[in-house]
């Protein structure tokens, strides 16, 4: 008997890396399922489409800067990525693409692994694509959220849109501020070790003992200001956990399947070791 073709899935950037290639082929290992997932480097978000539909690739993952570029060659949207406007993942049913935003949830997964959202008080740090999604979450788990960003028209934007509170510039975090998690969307620390959003002071002087801080970026695994938020007594969350989430739902999307989380999460945690 020949072998069955493998059910195609993929990733499209401008500049791919193989860790959702590592991740996702260990999860489809583990399920059973004969899927191969590869990676696509594309420059044009159209033609990109048009090759799911015309090879009949089951999923695509979406990575910047094609996240929104992507929508207007879609057939459907799911309700929360028409929302936050942006599309992370692409699912191919008998040939409709409906596309999804599963960045929020992974956000919300990794942030519920340590405690409630429901009437938390969140500083969000950054008003682009991750923020946008981050926020949208938060707001449907009717978190208090407070924006604040480099420039402030974009912040404004986002929380008049989401129904958020504006904070202000970066620059003029607030000493004494109350909040129970703090988050960053911003691009800050991103393959920077020494960068970081806020002054160290602020980490130390401005937030409860007890504020959970998170960062979206992932690389390095530890930012500074993961590492400046644990050295004060904070818990921290890393980026990996919301970019496991993220993929988890991937994966359940396109195959109908629960997600393996434990073999995903130990082949994330060695492919980001071999990134460093």
């Amino acid at each position: 008997m020949s072998p069955t073709l493998p059910t195609l899935c993929g990733s499209m950037a401008a500049s791919p890396h193989r860790l959702a290639v590592e991740i996702h082929n260990a999860a489809y290992r583990e399920l059973g399922l004969d899927y191969t997932f590869v990676y696509f480097g594309i420059t044009d978000p159209a033609a990109g489409v048009g090759a799911i539909r015309t090879l009949g690739i089951r999923g695509m993952n979406v990575s910047m800067p094609f996240k929104t570029a992507v929508i207007p060659f879609l057939d459907r949207l799911d309700p929360a990525a028409r929302k936050i406007g942006a599309v992370n993942t692409i699912d191919n049913r008998e040939g409709v693409l409906t596309g999804y935003n599963t960045d929020y949830i992974g956000a919300l997964k990794a942030l519920e692994e340590q405690t409630d959202l429901a009437g938390s008080r969140v500083a969000l740090l950054g008003a682009g694509g991750a923020a946008r999604a981050v926020g949208y979450g938060l707001a449907e788990k009717s978190a208090r959220v407070t924006v604040y960003n480099r420039s402030v028209q974009p912040a404004r934007l986002l929380a008049d849109e989401f129904n958020l509170d504006f904070g202000g510039v970066l620059d003029e975090f607030p000493g004494g501020a109350e909040f129970d998690i703090l988050i960053n969307c911003t691009s800050i620390g991103f393959q920077s070790p020494g960068d970081c959003p806020l002054a160290e002071s602020m980490l130390e002087t401005s937030l409860p003992p007890d504020t959970i801080v998170m960062d979206v970026v992932f690389l390095p695994p530890q930012t500074r200001l993961l590492r400046l938020a644990a050295s004060a007594g904070r818990r921290i969350v890393p980026g990996a956990r919301m970019l496991l989430h993220q993929a988890c739902g991937q994966v359940e999307l396109y195959t109908g399947c629960q997600a393996p989380r434990g073999v995903m999460e130990e082949v994330l945690e060695r492919e980001i070791l071999k990134m460093i």
